[in-house]
């Protein structure tokens, strides 16, 4: 991961997407790691995700977000630790916007995936309100 994190710093803002296949699975490397027996891997895994995902285009920011969103989101609603919460939520916001080179604000591309995987998660969770 210090690998990963230390080719983000160096990157240029907006990596090369011509490719999604590598993104996909360093992506799910790291989704890997969100549950990882090492509590403190976890929110650098998600910081991880989400400047990666900050750093691609919009389309291949929802392609990419629907391998993490749902992991993310689970992350963020069951862990208990703010540093965790916090860093999936921080991951969540970098995959639902766009980068300030695409004039910042909301993906509405990433939207549906997020929306998807947030559904899948609330259907999953011990969480839900029973009638």
């Amino acid at each position: 991961m210090e690998e990963v994190e230390a080719a983000m710093k160096r990157s240029s803002g907006i990596l090369d997407t011509n490719k999604l296949r590598p993104l996909v699975d360093l992506l799910r490397a790291l989704r890997e790691r969100l549950s990882d027996s090492q509590s403190n891997l976890k929110p650098i895994a998600a910081r991880l995700i989400g400047s990666i995902l900050s750093a691609t285009d919009a389309t291949s920011q929802a392609k990419l977000g629907k391998v993490v969103y749902g992991p993310l989101i689970n992350s963020a609603m069951n862990d208990t630790r703010k540093i965790m919460h916090d860093a999936c939520i921080e991951a969540l916001g970098a995959g639902t916007s766009l980068s300030n080179l695409d004039g910042g604000g909301p993906n509405v591309l990433s939207l549906e995936p997020f929306i998807v995987g947030l559904a899948g998660q609330l259907e999953e969770s011990d969480l839900k309100v029973r009638n």
